[in-house]
Parts: structure tokens; sequence; C-alpha cells
């Protein structure tokens, strides 16, 4: 007997069926899949009944007017979306093109350090095709886990235990100011109480960090706008007047000549990590040692 006999013993396992069922579980519900097309949404409903008979478990439940996709549900897309990752991975090598690699981060890394240093990373990865998401830590971490991205770039303590990592080194915090605020031996906590200020809405263990220090230290910042990212920040700072509190790396966007910057005076260094997908990257053919090849390149000096 084959090993595969007894998955193909029984009707109602097809690439269509699954892919219907993927669509589902990524739109959330029937309507969204199918676009408002009646005909299609009955479609996709027959499929997944189908698919539930076949796999002998309820892939979603109706709560109210609504469906959601049941933990058996989940763990199905899960299956499918690699299986059908390492399907077009297969074809694309197969057609000559390159294997395609997703790295996930949040905006201000991939700004600050992946772009700047993106023709490495193509070398380091063989020459892949890059596609850079920008996404949360944990929506890193579970597409990681779940073979939506190779790579993510995170907070080493946002990994999963058990996930394939290397540290990429510590990102610290700065003050930046226009350059003429410095003069004279300005200090960073002098500067925070009498600059105009752009800072992060509130969230976050960064936003956290901060105004508990700023507490402690008794400190009032004239804050005159709140933006919703690390490079939007920046880029406000770069355009103003105004002083904010930025990671380190956020250097490679500023004119030394126009704006200057010092360490924040205190210990919340934090560590950087590289995270990839062991399965991913068999899949795609990368040879031994990428995961170290990039890590030395997106490397925090």
């Amino acid at each position: 007997m084959n090993e595969f006999d007894r998955l193909f013993s029984l009707s109602g396992l097809s690439l269509d069926r699954m892919r219907s069922f993927l669509m589902v579980a990524e739109a959330g519900n029937l309507a969204n899949a199918a676009k408002g097309d009646v005909t299609k949404q009955s479609q996709f409903s027959r499929q997944i009944k189908e698919l539930e008979g076949y796999f002998g478990t309820a892939l979603t439940r109706r709560v109210g007017r609504r469906i959601e996709i049941t933990p058996e549900g989940l763990r199905l897309s899960g299956l499918i979306r690699r299986h059908f990752g390492e399907l077009d991975d297969f074809r694309e090598t197969m057609s000559g093109r390159p294997v395609c690699v997703r790295i996930g981060a949040q905006g201000s890394l991939i700004d600050w350090q992946v772009i700047p240093r993106l023709a490495a990373c193509r070398d380091a990865l063989g020459g892949a095709l890059i596609e850079l998401e920008q996404l949360r830590s944990a929506d890193i971490v579970r597409g990681v886990a779940d073979g939506r991205l190779d790579f993510g770039i995170v907070r080493e303590d946002a990994a999963e235990a058990d996930m394939k990592r290397r540290v990429l080194g510590k990102t610290g915090y700065a003050l930046f100011a226009p350059k003429a605020a410095w003069k004279g031996g300005a200090k960073v906590e002098d500067l925070l109480r009498t600059l105009p200020m752009g800072e992060l809405l509130p969230g976050g263990q960064f936003c956290e960090r901060l105004r508990g220090w700023l507490a402690e230290k008794q400190i009032v910042p004239k804050v005159v706008t709140r933006i919703p990212s690390f490079v939007h920040l920046a880029r406000t700072v770069r355009e103003t007047s105004l002083a904010a509190v930025l990671p380190e790396i956020a250097r490679v966007d500023f004119d030394a000549k126009k704006t200057s910057s010092e360490p924040m005076p205190w210990k919340y260094d934090r560590k950087i990590a590289l995270i990839a997908n062991a399965r991913s990257l068999d899949r795609s053919g990368m040879r031994p040692g990428v995961v170290e090849k990039l890590a030395a390149v997106l490397g925090l000096g």
C-alpha cells in the first residue's frame, strides 16, 4: 500500500477546495471572501462542508449571523498556506525565476536597517527576490512560525523559544534635536525640559518605558505633536524644529550638519534578533549558513 493511499481513499479533498477554504479563513468570513458574489459564496460554503466531511471535523462555526474559523480550521489553513507556498516556490524555481524570500519587520527597521543594505541582503540570499512586509512584532513571530514569512526581525524577547535565531545586536535610543540646540554643552535632560517635542502615540513597551523614566526624573516635556511611528517621527524632526527620542539607528536619515543626537541617559537597550523558519529555507533551496550570512549583513554596529 502506498503511504498516501489512505489520504486519497475518500472523496472531498482537492486543491480548489483547499484554496477556497484558505480564502475564507484569511478573509474572516464567506461574504468577504466571495466579494459580494452570492453564487461564489454558496460554492465556498459547499466546498467547506465537503472538506469538513473529508477531515471529520468542523472547520467553521456560526456565531450569530456570521461564521468564525474553529481552532481546527486555523490549523488547517496554516497547513494549506505552507503547502501552497512550497508549490509556488517550486513552480517559480522551475520556471527560472528567483525564489521569493519574505522578510517581516517593523517599519523603522525596514527603513533604517534593511533597505540601506538591500543589495547585500540579496547577495546573502543567493540573488533571491526579497519581499519586505511591515508588521507588528507579534504578527512577525506568527508569520515566521506558520511559514507566511521566511525571516523576521524582532526584539529577541518577542521570539518563540524554539525558533532559529541570530542576535543582530542591541539598539539604543537618543534625543535628536536641531544642531543649534546643543550649543553651550546642553544636556539631554535639559533639552527634554525646554525644547518643543514630538512623541509616539501612546502604547507599546517603548512609550511606557520613556514615560516612566521621565516621571522618575520629574521631566515634563513640551509635547506639541504625537506621531504614529518612529519613521514618521524622524521625518517630523528632519522637517521642523522639533526634537524627539528615536532609535539610534535613525541617524542614517539625518544630515549631521543640521541635526545632532545624544544617547538617552538610561539603560534601555533592546536586543534585536533575526528569526527564521527552517522549513521555509529548506523549501526554498537555501544553502546551509544563509541565516548566519543574512545576520552578518544586518548586524547592528
